[in-house]
């Protein structure tokens, strides 16, 4: 069996292959990183890998920065959209966010993205009216959510 890290490479890759246009990087720049970032990447306390019936179909992650904890890096494989698998990769993000003391945590997504809006909705979080030029003179949406420090985040 892949290592972790292999596992997450092969995921975020397909992410980049499948969606390159939601994402700050490109397949091109991420294929070429060595094992050693790769490790790096996938042994964040935070870093979420998704497993629907033995294969790995999603990734997301939960970040602190100075502006407070944020959601990053969500994507699920076609076939694993729309079976609730978003909501668990929230669901693992919002709790550490909790358990690192947040009051609410924030995300980014494109204004383009009708299904990804409303999953997130479903999940609570509410669009704060707030948007920001993104790539390719798309705009990303901010959302945000407010979580119960400590308490794993629900």
């Amino acid at each position: 069996m892949p290592e972790i890290w292999e596992r997450y490479r092969a995921v975020r890759l397909a992410a980049l292959q499948d969606s390159p246009e939601m994402f700050g990087s490109t397949y091109e720049r991420e294929v070429a990183f060595g094992p050693a970032e790769w490790r790096q990447r996938a042994d964040r306390p935070a870093t979420f890998l998704a497993v629907r019936n033995g294969t790995d179909v999603g990734i997301a992650g939960a970040y602190e920065f100075e502006v407070g904890w944020c959601v990053m890096g969500m994507w699920l494989h076609p076939a694993a959209r729309g079976t609730g698998v978003v909501d668990v990769l929230l669901d693992a993000c919002l709790q550490e966010a909790g358990r690192h003391g947040a009051a609410r945590v924030t995300l980014l997504v494109m204004e383009d993205n009708p299904r990804g809006i409303r999953a997130y909705q479903r999940n609570g979080f509410r669009l704060t009216g707030e948007r920001q030029p993104g790539r390719d003179d798309r705009w990303e949406l901010v959302m945000t959510r407010e979580v119960s420090p400590g308490s794993g985040g629900r």
